[in-house]
């Protein structure tokens, strides 16, 4: 009685598998360099920012990541409590407030920085000035979240400050006018309203953790190639 082999599908399989491994592993690993590259040039994009002024002249468009100045007026009421903000594994906000440079008849939301919230019920408490003042900042691109569950409540016009779970510039727009700009200004950590102190960063991680990950990916590619051309060569020797 002659002898069969395993069918033709046994002996494929593992062979495509492997290589839909190692393709996985690879796309991977490219995807996270050119994040990396990205994040380099995000950074490159901070660092060189040219500056420029918010006052008067509205025809003008700050680039993004400008250093800005102006003097103006906050709105010490309409203040925008962003949630799920956490510093030091602390619960808490970003504090946006309206700010009006002078002459201008644009609305800008400065970030302020972190306040303390562990209680949802107790929103932070915090003092903005009403006379004019100058402020120092960057221009950046509103808060966005990776994964959006639900849409924003509506702001309560009567009562303030409001509680957002996601950054939505339409809704603050339907409470504090049209004239509110699309992108918002992380204020100076050294200025007087800024009400942490902390540096902002421009990236939640660096290029290096991108970089990092993209060998870990080809080290796994790696790994498993070995184990595919050693499995590979025995069978054939088992022949």
């Amino acid at each position: 009685m002659s002898r069969t082999g395993p069918p033709v599908w046994r002996r494929v399989l593992p062979h495509l598998a492997a290589l839909a491994v190692l393709a996985l592993c690879l796309k991977l690993a490219l995807w996270q360099m050119e994040r990396a590259e990205q994040k380099d040039e995000l950074l490159d994009e901070w660092e060189r920012a040219p500056a420029a002024t918010l006052d008067r002249d509205d025809s003008i468009e700050p680039a993004l990541y400008a250093r800005v100045t102006a003097s103006g007026h906050f709105d010490s009421e309409h203040h925008v409590l962003l949630d799920n903000q956490t510093r030091n594994m602390h619960p808490g906000v970003h504090v946006f407030t309206p700010f009006r440079p002078t002459g201008s008849d644009r609305v800008w939301m400065i970030n302020r920085g972190w306040q303390p919230m562990p209680e949802r019920s107790i929103l932070p408490e915090f003092e903005t000035v009403s006379d004019e003042v100058t402020i120092h900042g960057r221009v950046s691109e509103r808060p966005r979240v990776g994964l959006q569950i639900g849409a924003a409540e509506p702001l309560d016009a009567d009562n303030w400050p409001n509680l957002m779970t996601y950054f939505d510039i339409d809704k603050i727009r339907q409470v504090l006018g049209d004239q509110v700009q699309d992108r918002v200004i992380l204020l100076d950590p050294e200025h007087p309203a800024h009400l942490t102190g902390d540096e902002w960063q421009p990236v939640t991680f660096g290029p290096e953790r991108h970089r990092a990950y993209a060998f870990q990916w080809m080290t796994i590619g790696a790994v498993v190639f070995i184990i595919w051309l050693t499995l590979t060569i025995r069978s054939f020797r088992q022949q």
